[in-house]
């Protein structure tokens, strides 16, 4: 990757809904977010199971998967059919087009990626997201000074180590605090 880009990428971190965001769409949520620049944000929830199966997609691709069926994530309101594999590859190696997490870590809407990972051919673990989360200009900001989000530095092994179910209660815990340590009034979030 250039350094030129690599310096004007965003550095990698979590959204943590406090218990206080109500919406649906990000209740207890935990969002990566890829990008954040003058024109938006962008991002994927990654503990929101879709009631979806990776084989039944896959079927519907005709795609004949290897790799053990399980749960599809919800990435997020935006585009909600729309694939991505979030994935694990080496160092500055991504296997496709798409957004860097980290220097191995990426995620790409690349059907020829999907089928790799469905082959069990990829260089480590990777998730199907449905969707993404997106926000318009200064929108992300807004919320963020209001107590709408948290914010939280990238620890990579949130993304495949920690079960889904449990990364929203594993991310406060990381940080030192409860989220029944949040009490509910004007302005956001307080703690």
């Amino acid at each position: 990757m250039d350094a030129d880009l690599k310096q004007n990428t965003p550095q990698p971190g979590f959204l943590i809904a406090p218990p206080s965001l109500q919406d649906p769409n990000f209740k207890e949520a935990v969002v990566i977010i890829c990008v954040q620049e003058s024109e938006g944000a962008m991002g994927f929830v990654l503990n929101r199971p879709s009631g979806l199966q990776l084989h039944a997609i896959l079927k519907d691709l005709e795609i004949n998967p290897k790799v053990k069926d399980r749960e599809v994530l919800a990435g997020g309101p935006v585009s909600n059919y729309a694939g991505f594999v979030l994935y694990e590859h080496p160092p500055d190696e991504p296997l496709a087009p798409g957004l860097f997490v980290s220097e191995t870590v990426s995620i790409t809407p690349s059907l020829e990626v999907l089928e790799r990972a469905a082959l069990d051919q990829m260089p480590g673990r990777f998730e199907l997201l449905l969707g993404y989360a997106g926000w318009g200009p200064g929108q992300l900001e807004n919320e963020m000074k209001k107590g709408g989000w948290l914010h939280c530095e990238y620890e990579p092994e949130l993304l495949f180590d920690v079960p889904v179910d449990k990364r929203w209660e594993e991310i406060f815990s990381r940080m030192g605090f409860s989220p029944l340590a949040f009490m509910n009034v004007p302005g956001g979030a307080q703690a």
